[in-house]
């Protein structure tokens, strides 16, 4: 018998991480997947780690050690928290696990650490406890961005709607092995799922702002790589519907005329309020030393308020 897919949860008890294990919550099958919820404990406050000096907690030998077990009551009723709130939404008791772990190596090395066991996709909020603005990506979370590319990585802003996705689909051999991975641990609930790929026109902005290209030209390129996208999208539909997904959800966007990609995506994610985007790690032109491409890296921190599936 085949072994449920189980997700790795980064949880640290902010708003932003309860929100995260809410939205898997209600965007994974329950039926399919199990979770593990994950907090990595430090043995003090952060500050002692600035300035690399944790032998200074001798000085504060009482202090430390209230904090640190207060600490440890609030993950522990954390956990409960996130335990019930996937319970209310479907999940079988059994069917999640939570560990706290003491740190070892930092906060994002022991999570990138954790995720090498086994794990179908790792899931995080997309900032903790800082002070940041809203659309800044938190440091843990920009870590785990630039470092995980074994498996899928979750990355949830806001509160994001979960009746709705859309894939920001290439002919890149990463993003439909990344569907493939996805597809069976989503909800098949879905109402609508969006494939939308961009076709950039050649006359790109220029500061000389001439064209180096005549209109059939143009019309000739974006009409031969639409025709060349088609097969692909085809495809990819039909491994959505051997997932369960009800293939009236399935729609297709073709957009010629954004001389941008991102600007194109995010386009169309607003225009059908989508919670959910899925992107590949990097597109048809691999640079093998950037762990991550420059149209999902765009995304990334525009869409500060939807749950992003790097893949």
């Amino acid at each position: 018998m085949a072994a449920v897919p189980k997700i790795l949860v980064a949880v640290d008890g902010s708003d932003q991480s309860m929100n995260a294990v809410a939205y898997l919550g209600r965007m994974l099958s329950a039926k399919n997947v199990a979770i593990d919820l994950f907090h990595v404990l430090a043995e003090a406050p952060e500050p002692f780690f600035d300035i690399a000096e944790t032998g200074a907690t001798a000085t504060f030998r009482k202090e430390v050690r209230e904090w640190k077990r207060s600490r440890s009551s609030q993950i522990n009723q954390i956990m409960e928290d996130a335990t019930k709130a996937l319970v209310i939404n479907g999940f079988s008791p059994d069917r999640i696990s939570a560990t706290i772990q003491l740190r070892r190596e930092g906060i994002a090395r022991d999570i990138v650490n954790r995720s090498d066991n086994g794990y179908a996709a790792i899931a995080i909020g997309r900032k903790g406890f800082g002070t940041l603005p809203e659309y800044m990506l938190g440091s843990i979370a920009a870590k785990l961005a630039d470092s995980i590319d074994h498996i899928p990585l979750v990355i949830v802003g806001g509160q994001p709607d979960t009746r709705r996705a859309v894939v920001a689909f290439d002919k890149s051999r990463g993003i439909r092995q990344g569907l493939a991975k996805v597809s069976c641990l989503l909800s098949t609930g879905l109402e609508d799922i969006l494939l939308c790929h961009i076709v950039r026109p050649l006359s790109e902005p220029h500061s000389s702002r001439e064209s180096y290209f005549n209109s059939r030209s143009e019309a000739n390129w974006l009409d031969e790589n639409t025709r060349k996208i088609v097969p692909a999208m085809v495809e990819a539909k039909q491994l959505l519907s051997r997932a369960g997904f009800n293939p009236q959800s399935f729609h297709t966007a073709i957009i010629k005329e954004k001389t941008s990609r991102a600007d194109g995506i995010m386009g169309e994610i607003e225009a059908l309020k989508a919670g959910t985007i899925v992107l590949g790690r990097r597109g048809t032109t691999t640079v093998e030393e950037f762990t991550m491409g420059r149209v999902t890296r765009k995304i990334l921190y525009l869409a500060y308020n939807k749950a992003i599936w790097i893949v």
